[in-house]
């Protein structure tokens, strides 16, 4: 077989598709090369969330291109999946594969390679109905696995594009969660980490009238599953329902990713966000009375068209009110066939920029600041890497340590005692 090149874009489902999908090349007996290499077959995994996304995903095709103009370049993601026409008329480009059918790539790229098949393999949303697992990835290093449990969203804020890509919610079975997490386990992962793209919507497709409530009670039944994380949950799907299993799990981890994207009222309203920021606050307050030195993590969004100098200083202020361990500050950016495309009052990159700064210095210190207050405490951490001479994990709560050490730590949960804080990580000695 022939040699297989990968490159992902965007977010951690991509991510935690591209290993899925490499792993299916590798039972086939390719070898798998790194994207700078010569490759007969390049498999880009695209992002559209933002221009910059696009752009990227552009430059990687064409870099794949120059790299060998005989190879087929296989694109799939949410890029191809909105803008197929698009994806077609870049040179090289042999497949464009939408995002209901990337379990089906080795397949769908050996019949090009043979002349066969369509070129271009997307289907319109409505058409995007079923949720398609692949297998899991358990080539990795055996410490934090990604568990994709749902996909698609149906919520359609203003300014987003995901809703076109991704197609309707749709959920994985619970049985197949938990039997996918038993292997995971058995596979000697500790950590568990269940994405999707409208995590808190679980179930609400399936006939079986589930939750992600029903995943968090299930996956806390499994002996030996230390850890069950939440990758991002909007404040809106944090019901009694949950908020009980949360409370109730033990191992579930203390860390919640809960999207602000504004911290303005008005601007949340021109967003089509379903939440006050009373709401907000209110849930993240809620979360932080049911565990023990919880770190809430967040998405936000600056430049929104008609965001006004007072709406962001309104903004700035709530962030400091909701005391964030970490956040991701992201520019608003024009995406074609979304309402906010055609707000009025869009604002120059220039004064994007500035608030972008601004409200990532902001979030900086918050996140020193959360570090720092662990400074002396004893935390377990999951060791995941080597660094030079350290070892590094991350605490249930998320917090990044490093110890020195040497790679018999890996995939091991250990007591570290917080010495000290270096570049935004937390530096420790194992007790």
């Amino acid at each position: 077989m022939g040699k297989v090149a990968f490159m992902t874009l965007g977010c951690k489902v991509n991510q935690d598709e591209t290993d899925s999908i490499m792993e299916l090349f590798q039972q086939k007996g390719y070898e798998i090369v790194d994207f700078s290499e010569k490759a007969d077959v390049y498999v880009i995994n695209t992002c559209t969330v933002t221009q910059v996304g696009s752009k990227k995903s552009r430059q990687m095709i064409r870099r794949a291109h120059r790299l060998n103009p005989q190879a087929l370049i296989a694109v799939t993601g949410c890029y191809s999946q909105t803008a197929s026409e698009e994806v077609a008329k870049i040179p090289g480009v042999g497949l464009i594969v939408g995002n209901n059918q990337k379990h089906n790539m080795v397949t769908l790229v050996e019949q090009r390679l043979e002349e066969q098949g369509s070129k271009i393999l997307v289907a319109p949303r409505h058409e995007l109905n079923e949720f398609h697992s692949l297998p899991l990835a358990t080539l990795r290093q055996r410490h934090r696995a990604t568990l994709k449990i749902q996909e698609g969203c149906d919520n359609f804020c203003t300014y987003c594009i995901v809703p076109y890509a991704r197609g309707p919610i749709r959920s994985k079975e619970l049985g197949e969660v938990i039997l996918d997490c038993e292997k995971l386990v058995q596979e000697g992962y500790k950590e568990v980490v269940l994405t999707g793209i409208h995590l808190g919507s679980y179930g609400r497709d399936l006939d079986s009238q589930v939750s992600l409530a029903d995943v968090v009670n299930s996956l806390d039944k499994i002996s030996g599953l230390n850890r069950v994380r939440l990758s991002s949950v909007e404040p809106t799907d944090f019901n009694t329902h949950l908020l009980t299993a949360i409370k109730s799990s033990s191992n579930i981890c203390n860390h919640f990713h809960v999207p602000l994207q504004s911290g303005c009222d008005k601007i949340l309203d021109l967003m089509g966000r379903k939440y006050t920021t009373d709401l907000y606050l209110q849930v993240i307050n809620e979360l932080r009375d049911l565990k023990k030195d919880v770190a809430i993590t967040t998405d936000i969004m600056v430049g929104f068209p008609g965001e006004t100098e007072t709406d962001f200083d309104i903004t700035m202020n709530l962030v400091k009110k909701a005391n964030f361990s970490d956040m991701h500050v992201f520019k608003y950016s024009i995406r074609e066939g979304t309402p906010a495309s055609k707000f009025n009052d869009q604002i120059p990159n220039v004064i994007k920029e500035r608030r972008s700064t601004e409200l990532m210095n902001l979030g900086l210190e918050l996140k020193k600041e959360f570090i720092n207050s662990f400074i002396g405490n004893k935390v377990e951490v999951l060791f995941e890497k080597k660094s030079d001479e350290y070892i590094e994990g991350h605490t249930s709560n998320y917090i990044e340590v490093r110890v020195i050490g040497d790679e018999t730590l890996l995939g091991k949960i250990r007591e570290v005692e917080i010495t000290e804080i270096i570049d935004h990580k937390a530096l420790g000695k194992l007790v």
